[in-house]
């Protein structure tokens, strides 16, 4: 009985081990990283094997975004950055990928970063009065990422504590894992009763843990059986292929001309087809209606911090890329061009504070065809960050 009993608890605390093993030794082939990175879903955005497989790969730049990292359109990284040009992206986010998400990704892969380059793309929507909203913070959460974290050697107690705090003020994330509720909760706690409540939750705690572990094996096993095999077979044969440099003055021109026929029919720049469908509705009712818009105080600005923290104490190398607002819309709305700039100096400062690399695209508000709607890059705004992104990836 006892060695029975035994035989179970060792199960349950070797299976997220065994579950990654069997997918990076059995599963994982030539290519499937590389497809998966330019494909992203929400399977992967919400697990763990597959991201931590992107930073094991030194041809693979990861980035972290919201809906830009989902949108793929001319331009975009997953276009230019193509497997001859010797870097490909890992895109992993959606729309609601928020700071506080993106922590939740990075925060859970640990030692996996150390050392290693990504890139952290922020929109300065974001950093409204409200901050994340409950809804969406529990739309993107990941239970998995959440025992992560506290398992992350890499992060100093304190600094768990302080991320525990923040992700228990929102409560429909937990409903269904009860335990990591507890386990987050006594997170800190130093006390006796502390002490007897972890021995208590840790079988049910681990239990939980090892489901959540063994569901993003089998995810991740059955999205590489969709993965189309013509792309997974172009990125492995090209994995070791010699590197070409984007033409980037030529691909610049390509896209100025297709942007002056695809932006025509508006005085913003957006892209006709969304203006005529989304803005235009409603184009006299937008007048002014952001003019009381407030960008200086967010919860974002203390959900940043806690981002520079994790990624200052795991080690990595980020590059930040800083999304410039659509100036001409923005004017349009009301947003005054005062808290605009506030609110990008306020990002900047924060990030430069910490030593990290930083791109900041605030001034390029107004440039032509940069933008296709209010928040999203299109043509020569892809393409400067498509450069960047390549130049930091070649940087030593």
């Amino acid at each position: 009985m006892l060695m029975a009993i035994g035989l179970f608890i060792g199960t349950i605390y070797a299976l997220p081990f065994l579950s990654e093993f069997w997918v990076d030794t059995f599963v994982l082939k030539s290519g499937t990283v590389a497809t998966m990175g330019i494909t992203p879903k929400s399977q992967i955005f919400q697990g763990s094997i597959v991201q931590k497989q992107a930073f094991e790969n030194p041809r693979i730049l990861p980035l972290y975004g919201s809906s830009e990292m989902s949108m793929i359109i001319d331009y975009h990284p997953a276009n230019v950055l193509t497997p001859e040009t010797g870097v490909t992206p890992f895109l992993v986010g959606k729309g609601g990928a928020q700071t506080l998400i993106q922590l939740l990704n990075v925060a859970a892969l640990g030692e996996e970063v150390r050392g290693k380059k990504l890139a952290i793309f922020l929109t300065p929507q974001w950093y409204g009065p409200g901050g994340i909203s409950e809804d969406t913070f529990a739309g993107n959460f990941s239970a998995l990422h959440g025992y992560e974290i506290l398992k992350n050697p890499a992060l100093s107690g304190k600094l768990k504590t302080e991320v525990a705090q923040r992700f228990l003020q929102f409560t429909k994330a937990y409903q269904d894992f009860p335990y990591l509720k507890k386990m987050l909760l006594l997170q800190g706690q130093s006390g006796l009763s502390s002490q007897l409540l972890r021995i208590l939750y840790a079988l049910p705690a681990q239990t939980e843990y090892a489901a959540l572990a063994l569901q993003d094996a089998s995810k991740t096993n059955w999205y590489i059986n969709q993965l189309p095999t013509e792309t997974v077979a172009h990125y492995a044969t090209t994995s070791t292929a010699v590197q070409t440099e984007p033409q980037w003055d030529e691909l610049r021109a390509q896209a100025t001309e297709q942007a002056k026929n695809s932006t025509n029919n508006n005085p913003f720049e957006m892209d006709n087809g969304f203006f005529t469908k989304n803005i235009l509705p409603n184009l006299q009712a937008q007048k002014d209606s952001s003019k009381d818009a407030e960008y200086v105080s967010s919860p974002e600005y203390g959900d940043l911090q806690l981002l520079l923290d994790v990624l200052k104490q795991e080690g990595a190398q980020p590059l930040f890329v800083i999304l410039p607002m659509n100036g001409r819309w923005s004017d349009y709305t009301g947003i005054p061009t005062t808290v605009r700039q506030v609110c990008y100096q306020k990002i900047a400062q924060m990030i430069q504070a910490q030593g990290f690399t930083l791109a900041d695209y605030s001034a390029h508000e107004k440039d032509d065809y940069y933008l296709r709607d209010p928040w999203h890059l299109a043509w020569r705004g892809w393409l400067d960050v498509d450069q960047t992104l390549y130049q930091f990836y070649q940087s030593k």
